[in-house]
């Protein structure tokens, strides 16, 4: 899950804080109760920022070109303005809610995808969901072969799709246990085609097969919330990831501790998330012959500010990320961060 690693799906993709991370908005209470009358409620948000990345399969024209695989690739800033936004509705008598969106608790651990499900509270505390998440504003494009050298690479598009089921609160115990699966195919899969038409090339067809990036991606996630105060949460997260490609090469098992901190104040709230992760694969990578290892470090905050210039159901959200892979394959190595303010309307 080389492109859409970070997320399994990718929230439920595969470790969720790697590559390319959008920001997304609104820090909020997390289970926040549901409306006690039926109708609508969401927000909406419109965010401006920067992302710079120097990952090698970051799909920009400025890093289409690479004349070493030994390393990481081109630096590359890129401008984006991003709208986000949920809208549910509620059945209160049924105390059952349909939304489609970002889901604001998602967001401050730091997990940015759009879902679209149903929540149920049970009279315990318990909440169930189960969504489908049709889109990811995480990586859409990728090359088709990664390691074509002194040339322009070209773009591909990542399909994906995946279904989540989460178990939060359980009875009223503050622990929450989330399974995610998802599906990601390359459009124009051709890794390792270049390197295998070069004179004195050790690469096979069979090889090519290794490479093979289209997969399944298993996420299950344990979460428990500590009420440090009233307005203060911290919240250990274990996930263990396993991505299934076609290409073992491309297979691997991860594991991902991380550390969210919350806070909820009357007009100020913060979130702060801070994870590691390590992903060992499962075969020898034919064109570095080695087998991969990767350790990825990061870090996300997001200061939001309730009602700006007395602007009542406004807000204003600043996300900042950064986030850095290690790997015993330098072509993998690499680091991402990104800075959004956004400005949102609540209702």
């Amino acid at each position: 899950m080389t492109e859409t690693k970070g997320i399994l799906v990718k929230g439920c993709l595969a470790a969720v804080l790697t590559v390319c991370l959008c920001c997304l908005p609104t820090a909020s209470k997390a289970q926040r109760p549901l409306p006690q009358e039926s109708g609508f409620s969401g927000y909406f948000e419109l965010l401006g920022g920067v992302i710079s990345s120097d990952s090698q399969l970051n799909a920009e024209g400025e890093n289409a070109k690479t004349d070493s695989l030994d390393g990481p690739g081109q630096r590359v800033g890129t401008l984006q303005v991003v709208p986000m936004g949920l809208v549910n509705y509620t059945f209160a008598t049924a105390r059952t809610q349909l939304y489609f969106g970002v889901l604001p608790e998602n967001v401050a651990e730091g997990q940015i995808q759009i879902e679209a499900g149903v929540r149920h509270d049970l009279t315990d505390g318990t909440i169930f969901r189960v969504s489908a998440v049709p889109i990811t504003p995480l990586a859409a494009e990728t090359w088709s072969d990664p390691y074509v050298i002194g040339q322009d690479r070209v773009k591909t598009d990542i399909d994906s799709f995946g279904v989540k089921f989460a178990a939060e609160n359980i009875h009223n115990s503050a622990f929450n246990l989330k399974f995610g699966w998802a599906r990601q195919k390359i459009d124009k899969e051709t890794s390792g085609t270049f390197l295998i038409t070069q004179p004195g090339s050790g690469l096979t067809p069979a090889d090519l097969n290794t490479l093979d990036r289209d997969s399944d991606f298993f996420r299950l996630t344990g979460e428990y919330t500590f009420k440090l105060t009233p307005r203060m949460h911290l919240k250990p997260i274990l996930k263990y990831t396993r991505g299934d490609a076609k290409g073992d090469a491309n297979s691997f098992h991860g594991l991902m501790p991380q550390l969210s901190f919350q806070y909820f104040g009357n007009r100020f709230q913060a979130a702060v998330n801070a994870a590691v992760s390590a992903e060992d694969y499962d075969d020898t990578h034919p064109v570095f012959m080695k087998t991969r290892r990767d350790y990825n470090l990061g870090l996300f905050a997001i200061l939001g500010y309730r009602a700006p210039f007395g602007l009542k159901d406004f807000r204003v959200d600043w996300f900042n990320g950064f986030f850095k892979s290690y790997s015993n394959i330098n072509f993998y190595e690499s680091t991402r961060l990104f800075t959004f303010l956004g400005f949102g309307y609540v209702f």
